[in-house]
């Protein structure tokens, strides 16, 4: 079984909408389950949220809010990166598409 990547965008999606709801724990459980799933088919997803950006960075397609800075964070996630297992190693078959400002 192969999964599409809009199936996995959908449900990164659906995690971090849900992520700002108050009862948003009680998904946690389920969500996790999925992620385990998706593991098990040999796709990896990266939440890259909060983690530092640099130009040099090749697994993230960045829009950039205000002036472009030395220090800048990801601010927003739109789609996750996603690695897939293929002879024992990650293969990058999705970069992140993130919203960066100055830290």
């Amino acid at each position: 079984m192969s999964i599409p990547l809009n199936v996995l965008n959908q449900v990164f999606e659906l995690q971090q909408k849900i992520n700002g709801l108050p009862d948003a724990h009680s998904f946690e459980r389920n969500f996790n389950r999925l992620f385990s799933l998706f593991e098990e088919e040999g796709f990896v997803l990266q939440n890259p949220y909060n983690e530092p950006y640099t130009e040099s960075r090749t697994d993230c397609e960045a829009s950039i809010v205000g002036q472009p800075a030395s220090k800048m964070r990801i601010s927003k996630v739109l789609k996750p990166v996603i690695y897939q297992k293929k002879d024992a190693q990650l293969q990058l078959v999705q970069k992140a598409v993130v919203i960066v400002e100055k830290m």
